[in-house]
């Protein structure tokens, strides 16, 4: 048997790493949240994310457009600094 308060994919990851190293370990099922899973769904149970994983990843999400708007609102001025590099240079 194996708890966790914090994660519920944490017992699912030593479970599974455990179970690469000894095969004759048999899982039964798992209890997440008071609800009983198949023992087959443990691979899904231990590639959920931590978290704080889940946290990083959401936030990465929500910055991504913002990234996007001020590399745009940063290429206007950038463009015509090289268009007038541009001329200066056929003048010369």
């Amino acid at each position: 048997m194996g708890f966790s308060q914090e994660d519920p994919g944490a017992v699912a990851r030593v479970f599974r790493d455990f179970i690469k190293d000894n095969e004759a370990l048999v899982v039964k099922g798992l209890g997440v949240s008071g609800e009983f899973i198949d023992a087959d769904q443990l691979k899904r149970i231990a590639s959920l994310p931590t978290k704080d994983q889940a946290i990083s990843m959401l936030m990465a999400l929500m910055l991504a457009p913002t990234e996007k708007l001020v590399r745009t609102l940063n290429e206007v001025p950038t463009k015509l600094t090289r268009v007038v590099a541009a001329i200066r240079d056929q003048k010369q």
